[in-house]
């Protein structure tokens, strides 16, 4: 069967698609699929290729789906393999992207993209269950490795069912998404202390539209528009030389670079190096900041050692500075309320596309219970 054929064929499932029948899936299968974190962190990236691979073994039932891999770690053809990431990137990812479906369940990219554990195993040709348990992975390696075993054993109209399991699953999520980003964008009177609860959750998203929330209420009055909050954070934004994880624009133009570090980052001559190319790249910005959310680390003799040095009085070096985001919470306080940045903070979170899951729920569970 074509390529186009099967796009337009499962187009059409996906479509259509409200419900499964659970009575035609294996029950050991079906137990190991409810043990799929969904939505968790680390296990986003793989669950698009359990459903490639069942579509795949579902148009090509003589093929193994397990199989994954064309080419072996020498770049010799794998007799019987197949891409399971070209599958996935130029069939999989795309519709489940054009029904909004990959947010909250796979990666916007490619499973594979995400999964490098997956990709070291090219030396096995077949992705059996009896590896070695060592490659260090977020989501659990063997599971994923028995659920593609199973699949492979499934019967068509099982295989179907499946398709339809995974679509479903696809659909919850994107709903739950949808109702909590509008939870997070309703404005609310509640003063929170936004900085302790940011201390308690461990998500760079989070962090990062904490400080947006900051700037914005600071700058935007002064016509600055924030960008950067609905960024994928990826290897080709990096590659693209993007001035920041936030930039603030006038008139289209970078005027300020924003890198924001979480409370387990911090920087050191490599930051200041990069942002001095970027300084370059770029002649309308007028500052580049680096924010830190560990106050502390604001202030180590590394830190001490960067902004006391020469390098910072040189052209490019004056315009780059080392705040905390303590620092720039308070400053935002001095010209709005808490429940201002509360509001602000919620509407980039339902924006951000990779704030984790809990993040959300822990914010609106804060919000809502004052």
């Amino acid at each position: 069967m074509a390529d186009y054929s099967i796009r337009h064929e499962l187009d059409t499932i996906i479509k259509n698609t409200e419900t499964y029948n659970e009575n035609l899936i294996p029950t050991e299968l079906l137990s190991n699929l409810k043990k799929w974190k969904w939505g968790s962190y680390g296990w986003v990236s793989p669950a698009s290729l359990m459903f490639t691979a069942t579509w795949r073994k579902y148009y090509y039932p003589s093929v193994d789906c397990c199989m994954i891999w064309a080419e072996d770690e020498t770049k010799q053809p794998i007799p019987g393999g197949y891409s399971i990431r070209t599958e996935d990137e130029t069939i999989s990812i795309p519709l489940l992207a054009k029904y909004d479906l990959c947010e909250g369940f796979c990666s916007p990219n490619s499973g594979m993209q995400g999964s490098r554990a997956i990709e070291k195993m090219r030396s096995l040709k077949r992705l059996n269950v009896d590896f070695d348990s060592a490659q260090r992975t977020y989501f659990d390696l063997k599971l994923f490795a028995s659920i593609l075993n199973q699949i492979n054993n499934l019967e068509k109209a099982q295989l179907m069912e499946l398709i339809k399991y995974f679509i479903v699953v696809a659909k919850g999520i994107r709903q739950k998404r949808l109702e909590d980003n509008a939870l997070l964008k309703e404005n609310s009177s509640t003063d929170l202390d936004v900085l302790s609860i940011l201390k308690g959750v461990p998500d760079p998203e989070f962090t990062k539209c904490v400080a947006a929330a900051c700037l914005d209420l600071i700058y935007s009055p002064h016509g600055l528009i924030l960008e950067g909050v609905k960024d994928h954070k990826t290897a080709a934004d990096a590659r693209a030389q993007k001035p920041g994880d936030l930039t603030l624009t006038k008139d289209n133009l970078p005027i300020m670079a924003v890198e924001v570090k979480d409370k387990s980052q911090c920087i050191d001559w490599n930051n200041i190096e990069r942002a001095k190319r970027i300084i370059n790249l770029n002649n309308t910005l007028t500052s580049f900041i680096f924010i830190l959310e560990n106050r502390q680390l604001a202030t180590t003799p590394i830190i001490n050692e960067i902004v006391s040095s020469q390098q910072l009085t040189t052209e490019d070096g004056k315009v780059i500075s080392v705040v905390s985001l303590h620092e720039i919470y308070y400053l935002a306080r001095a010209i709005a309320s808490e429940a201002e940045i509360v509001n602000k903070t919620g509407c980039y979170l339902s924006e951000a596309p990779a704030v984790k899951p809990e993040t959300k729920a822990i914010w609106i569970a804060e919000v809502c219970k004052q």
